[in-house]
């Protein structure tokens, strides 16, 4: 069973675990997705970061809504006393304001949130406090006895800036603090609930944030008993249009009180739970993931290249490097040099003026060829280069079939980088490849010894009629001249030696070519098996192996993104 299903069949993995998974998978995903996914990736764990080493004993509860919405009104309702102004003193909320319960740890974390005007709770008896202090329901009570600290949640309850600010400086407050806060309360009216502006700018991206939002439709006094079922129903169905499925929706009136306890109570629920920074991270988290996954998936990669695949880029390698002439040429040198030992010996010295066919290539000029680092082969020819080139290009998107295009175009970008260095390593392939260009064979030097008695036969029968010829024009008289008398008619011995040395020297020749064509055949095929090994080795090191690791990396960045998805 692999690693994923094992953790899915035992439950979630835990937050650290899937924070250290989002780390991997942004680095792995570093130079594959676009540059903003990565960098939304890392500004996530960055603030996750300095948010775990901040106080964990106070949730952070933020307040976001367009203008006119009763943020500022409905932050006094809640806290029960006037932390900041509203209405016509104050018609907008330009620098946040907080009101804190539990003034332990709470300064450096509003100093991060950069938050200056704080009021702290514990100081006056507000109905936020009091809502904090009192056990939660069940919980056997215990006269006489003050309540346990550990029962009272510290919360820092946000006042922000508007979203629609026409200040471009409010503005940014705002977004920020989207990302920063614990909790997040989108406050809305009756009039924009349905802003598709708010909604698909700022709501819609925090899809999958249900365990830390609400929805607040407040100043629903302004709307008829009857008709705020509705719209409350409207407000809902809108939530879950934009992600979230299991957010509440509640309906609040700051001037009237209506639904103000309900939101404290749920609210301070939140906070005692001490979930809601574990359940922000969770979901920053899993967020983050959908974003880079989104933007480069790597499920449907492979896991490494196919055989065939491979098989296809090295014939198409081969081609460019040149193997079979070079084989040929192997097989024509074994020939060539075969005939200068057992060819008839009268021809041989016409050989000296052809080169050895691997000798022309620049191959084979020292033992083995080796030594040398560059062979003369022509370059190859257009047709060649475009079939090599085609070959790459064809290996990366059969290794790639099945990829997003982000991996797609990195597998390319890694067997592009390898192919600008095969010319010159396809080129050294074959002159370091041990293609014996010096092998002899054992029966070279038998037909050798053969081609010279032969030879001898028939220069002893000619120089015995060259005597005998000069002995009679000198007038002298000529020894008796031995005839040969089994054939059909008597021939002089002189006379058979001569045919029988030239017809044995052609023969043996003729032999001996029929011989080193066979074995130069298996020369050439020997090279050919030796060549391919090589361009495989090279095809191997600066394509393959190159892609093979992007397919190693898009494994690893799928198995790190399902756990940091959960």
């Amino acid at each position: 069973m692999s690693p994923l299903l094992s953790r899915s069949a035992k439950g979630p993995a835990p937050l650290s675990e899937r924070i250290e998974a989002l780390t991997r998978a942004t680095s792995l995903l570093e130079g594959v997705a676009p540059g903003g996914a990565v960098e939304e990736s890392r500004s996530v764990l960055e603030r996750i970061d300095n948010r775990r080493a901040l106080s964990a004993e106070h949730t952070v509860i933020g307040l976001f809504g367009a203008t006119g919405s009763g943020k500022s009104s409905l932050v006094n309702a809640l806290v029960g006393a006037e932390i900041t102004r509203a209405a016509v003193r104050r018609p907008t909320t330009s620098s946040p304001v907080a009101a804190v319960i539990g003034e332990r740890g709470s300064d450096a974390l509003l100093d991060w949130l950069e938050v200056e005007e704080r009021h702290h709770l514990e100081e006056t008896d507000t109905a936020l406090a009091a809502a904090a202090r009192r056990r939660p329901a069940g919980r056997r009570a215990r006269r006489a006895t003050p309540p346990d600290a550990s029962d009272t949640p510290g919360i820092v309850l946000l006042d922000l800036p508007d979203l629609d600010s026409v200040e471009s400086a409010n503005r940014t407050i705002a977004e920020r603090m989207t990302g920063l806060v614990d909790v997040i309360v989108w406050v809305t009216d009756p009039q924009k609930y349905a802003d598709a502006v708010i909604h698909q700018e700022f709501v819609r991206p925090f899809a999958g944030h249900d365990a830390v939002t609400v929805l607040v439709l407040n100043q629903v006094d302004r709307i008829r008993e009857d008709e705020r079922a509705p719209v409350l129903a409207s407000l809902e169905a809108l939530a879950r249009a934009d992600g979230l499925d299991q957010a509440p929706v509640l309906a609040t009136s700051a001037s009237t009180g209506d639904g103000v306890q309900e939101l404290r109570e749920h609210l301070v629920a939140i906070a005692r739970s001490r979930e809601a920074i574990a359940s922000r991270h969770r979901a920053d988290v899993r967020g983050a993931a959908e974003s880079l996954q989104e933007a480069a998936d790597p499920t449907g990669m492979t896991e490494q290249p196919a055989l065939a695949d491979i098989d296809a880029l090295v014939q198409d390698l081969a081609t460019a490097a040149r193997v079979e002439p070079v084989a040929r040429a192997v097989g024509a040198s074994y020939r060539f040099r075969a005939a200068a030992k057992v060819g008839w010996p009268p021809l041989r010295w016409a050989r000296r003026f052809r080169p050895d066919p691997l000798s022309r290539l620049g191959i084979g000029r020292g033992r083995d060829g080796e030594g040398l680092e560059r062979t003369s082969l022509p370059e190859p020819d257009a047709a060649a280069r475009a079939r090599a080139s085609g070959g790459v290009r064809r290996f990366a998107d059969a290794a790639s079939a099945g990829g997003s295009d982000p991996w797609r175009a990195a597998v390319r970008g890694a067997a592009r980088e390898g192919e600008d260095l095969l010319p010159d390593a396809l080129d050294q392939a074959v002159a370091g490849a041990d293609l014996r260009a010096r092998t002899t064979s054992w029966w070279w030097p038998v037909l050798d010894v053969l081609q010279w008695l032969a030879l001898l036969t028939w220069v002893v029968g000619l120089g015995w009629l060259a005597l005998n010829a000069l002995l009679a024009f000198l007038g002298v008289p000529p020894p008796p001249m031995p005839m040969v008398q089994e054939l059909w008619i008597p021939i002089p011995l002189p006379t058979v030696l001569v045919v029988l040395g030239i017809a044995a020297g052609l023969l043996i020749g003729l032999a001996g070519g029929v011989v080193a064509a066979l074995v130069g055949r298996w020369h050439r095929r020997r090279a050919r098996r030796v060549l391919l090994a090589r361009v495989r080795a090279s095809a191997q090191e600066h394509v393959v192996e190159p892609v093979a690791a992007e397919l190693v990396l898009a494994r690893d960045a799928a198995r790190d993104l399902a756990l940091a998805h959960g």
